[in-house]
């Protein structure tokens, strides 16, 4: 019988209860196990579901801590990342640290089963009902009063499109879906903490984006079981859990554009920048060159409806054509934003476009080199996608992040619509992003979400609308300067005085991309590395960053002379 959240442990026990075995796809030393949790904590005779582990054991003895991570989604496989990453984790915490992820309900192997798609192509399909030309999709950036006015005739299409999807995710998985919020994934890695390393033992974790959402929450529903907490590209919690889920559209959007014109600028300074060369080696410029790309892609769009994993996977879609729409593009643009290790791919697809669209030779120019570029990158969907085109199989974007984000959210005030929606994403598209503000994202589908979780922060009592229950422990707090996906300004109000206050310190990363992981900082380690050894960074006693960090080399460096 698996150990589950309502296993008995003695007070001081610290055996762990859970049998651990060989992961199947990941190698020694990686152990992976399974933990049993109710699906309705405040009724248990509901019935169970299993969580899968995964854990990479410390190398020395004893141990010196353990840290239980996620990646962020929602939707993403802890199980996976650990299983990749693990290694890397553990040089950055100490070998004498157990890493340990999980998928969180609903998402790879973790039950209750909630998929809406037995195949990619039945996946691939459905959202091709809002692709192509005359369908929502083809809105440009709406700078222009003709592409408005489209955009705003089609709200009727995605409130149509939205409450199918709803019904078709009801009718799919129903009661399962209410037992997938993040109040229950918080309450999950209690137990497993318990079960693992003792009852009342101190909640070690690390969240990546989404997960700083469990972080968050993990403060104000057990402050007392906070030990080393990090929240690493902080998503607001306050709108997620305090307001309808659209309000924090524009607040995900507040520094896409500092990321593309700081990509730009590093490139133009760059000798390693092919695009550099087209912007005569000036950030405007090389933007332009960008701008035009785009520019050109909505003009001379023909409608098609492109699949990634067509290309990829049967090569039946062309390297280049008039069937890559402006949203395809700036897809894929904000994508290769997230992570500096993709910056020479961005550079080589856009200048590879540019080249194809002006008829010139490209280094795109054949299928395998362009697939190579794919695959190299080994895309995921970013925040502001849906989960289509840039997609792939193992996307961390799983279909349970839907159920998750819009089961968390407060439902909209009755005379909230579709239409009211599409005024918002216009005035983010232009007034905050220009080049991305019109890129769907799963805020998008939550107001027609019928089905809400079982428990959501915003309704459990005493806990403070502020969210400011100070946790026992100091958080780390860490934001970049440049993030496309979560703003530096949502990691400081995390760290604010009108939050986590004195409980927390907050760090700057000068950097572009999304979260820490886009790029190396030896700064970066040495601040966690001293945080988990239980010497926080000294509190400045203000809402600024406590420290800030550098990046210690990004792709377009140039070399020495």
């Amino acid at each position: 019988m698996p150990a589950s959240a309502g296993s008995p442990h003695g007070a001081s026990q610290s055996r762990d209860t859970l049998s651990w075995g060989a992961c199947a796809g990941y190698p020694s030393p990686h152990e992976c196990s399974t933990f049993q949790v109710p699906l309705d904590y405040a009724r248990p005779s509901v019935g169970n579901t299993t969580l899968a582990l995964i854990r990479l054991p410390a190398k020395t003895s004893p141990r010196k801590g353990y840290m239980f991570y996620n990646p962020g989604g929602p939707g993403g496989s802890g199980v996976d990342y650990i299983g990749v990453l693990g290694a890397s984790l553990q040089i950055q915490l100490g070998e004498g640290w157990d890493i340990i992820g999980w998928d969180p309900r609903g998402v790879g192997g973790s039950g209750p089963d909630a998929p809406l798609f037995t195949n990619y192509a039945e996946y691939d399909a459905f959202w091709e009902q809002i692709e192509g030309t005359g369908k929502p999709e083809a809105r440009g950036n709406l700078t222009q009063a003709s592409d408005v006015a489209f955009f705003r005739s089609q709200a009727s299409v995605f409130d149509e499109f939205i409450k199918q999807f709803d019904a078709k995710y009801r009718a799919k998985s129903g009661d399962n879906l209410k037992y997938m919020g993040t109040c229950a994934v918080v309450r999950d890695l209690v137990g497993m903490v318990d079960a693992i390393y003792g009852r009342g033992a101190d909640v070690n974790f690390y969240g990546y984006s989404y997960g700083t959402l469990i972080a968050a929450y993990l403060t104000q529903m057990f402050p007392h079981r906070v030990g080393k907490v990090i929240a690493d590209g902080v998503l607001d919690a306050f709108t997620w859990t305090r307001t309808p889920i659209t309000t924090g559209n524009p607040i995900d959007f507040t520094d896409t554009e500092k990321a593309l014109q700081a990509w730009s600028t590093a490139c133009a300074s760059s000798t390693n920048c092919a695009l550099a060369t087209l912007g005569n080696h000036t950030a405007d410029g090389v933007t332009r060159v960008i701008d035009g790309i785009l520019n050109t892609s909505y003009d001379v769009y023909d409608g098609s409806k492109l699949s990634l994993y067509d290309f990829i996977a049967n090569g039946t879609a062309p390297t280049y054509s008039f069937s890559w729409s402006f949203y395809l593009l700036t897809s894929f643009v904000d994508n290769l934003l997230h992570v500096a290790t993709n910056w020479q791919y961005l550079d080589l697809f856009l200048s590879g476009a540019y080249a194809m669209q002006n008829n010139a030779t490209t280094a795109l120019g054949t299928r395998s080199k362009a697939k190579d570029l794919l695959t190299t990158t080994n895309l995921k969907l970013s925040h502001g996608s849906l989960p289509r085109q840039w997609a792939d199989l193992s996307s961390v974007w799983s279909q349970a992040g839907f159920a998750i984000a819009c089961g968390d959210s407060q439902r909209p005030p009755s005379n909230y619509t579709t239409a009211t929606l599409f005024e918002e994403v216009i005035q983010v598209a232009q007034g905050i992003s220009p080049h991305f503000g019109t890129l769907l994202n799963v805020r998008w589908l939550c107001p027609g979400w019928t089905t809400r979780a079982v428990e959501r922060l915003g309704d459990i009592r005493g806990i403070p609308y502020n969210l400011n229950i100070k946790p026992k422990n100091v958080v780390l707090v860490i934001g970049n300067s440049a993030d496309p996906v979560t703003p530096f300004a949502s990691a400081q109000a995390l760290a604010s005085k009108k939050r986590l206050g004195s409980k927390a310190r907050l760090v700057k990363f000068n950097a572009i991309g999304h979260a820490t992981t886009s790029n190396p900082s030896a700064c970066i380690d040495n601040v966690i590395r001293s945080y988990i050894e239980g010497n926080p960074p000294e509190d400045k006693g203000d809402d600024g960053p406590d420290v800030v960090c550098e990046v210690d080399s990004t792709p377009f460096d140039n070399p020495s002379a």
